[in-house]
């Protein structure tokens, strides 16, 4: 791998894991613009209404931790990165509720804390690094260091939401399982045959036991191009 490749700023990691999502999923059956809320349909036949936006999901678990994983093979890019959120509490700003939320990222010493409303829409972001730093206004959803954060907590969603994905996946197994301290029911699904520009690709979907409550709790695709991504829910807590 090319040693310039490894000194990546932050921020430019951030973007990155991001972009390498896009290229290695394909953003037309995958990746909707989460910001906004995408495209969404519930897949024929599932019984279960997905979180449709990061209000629901803050409410359904307060507490997550992911990894990824990921390699761009066209720009010999390698990824490795723990990111996890917890719900603070709410907190009020111009007369409007907010719930307050910490965004983190394993090795990174700042953390940021977004004020989200109940259309999830961010009011206030706090930068947690040394000296704090405030932000308020319009567009903050738009600040890299936050950015990354709403796509990547979204993309699980709009993953459990994605009906055109699921079509092209069989079915393989269900099971009962455990993600931290939460029991979930999980369906693992499968491409079984080469669609560019997959060769393979294993999907997982957990859904809360007694609820109509699902999320995409792990991912793993390789490309043709021998790109490859591998996304895990490793802890939720209700």
């Amino acid at each position: 791998m090319n040693p310039s490749k490894k000194g990546l700023s932050t921020a430019g990691k951030a973007v990155a894991v991001v972009i390498l999502i896009v290229i290695v999923l394909g953003a037309a059956y995958v990746y909707p613009s989460l910001s906004k809320g995408g495209t969404q349909s519930t897949p024929s036949g599932s019984g279960a209404t997905p979180i449709t936006g990061l209000p629901s999901l803050f409410a359904d678990f307060p507490r997550m931790q992911m990894s990824f994983d990921t390699y761009d093979a066209v720009n010999d890019l390698v990824l490795n990165q723990s990111l996890s959120y917890t719900v603070l509490g709410t907190g009020t700003l111009n007369s409007t509720q907010y719930t307050k939320v910490e965004f983190a990222t394993a090795g990174v010493p700042s953390d940021v804390v977004g004020w989200f409303n109940s259309t999830g829409g961010i009011g206030r972001l706090d930068v947690i690094a040394g000296t704090n730093h405030t932000y308020l206004g319009n567009g903050l959803q738009n600040f890299p260091f936050i950015q990354t954060y709403i796509n990547d907590f979204g993309y699980l969603m709009s993953l459990a939401n994605n009906a055109t994905l699921i079509s092209l996946l069989s079915k393989s197994s269900e099971s009962t399982t455990s993600i931290g301290p939460t029991q979930l029911d999980v369906t693992t699904y499968l491409l079984e045959s080469r669609f560019a520009p997959y060769s393979s690709m294993t999907l997982r979907i957990a859904t809360i036991p007694g609820t109509n409550v699902q999320l995409a709790v792990y991912v793993n695709a390789k490309e043709t191009d021998k790109s490859t991504i591998l996304l895990q829910v490793t802890s939720l807590t209700r």
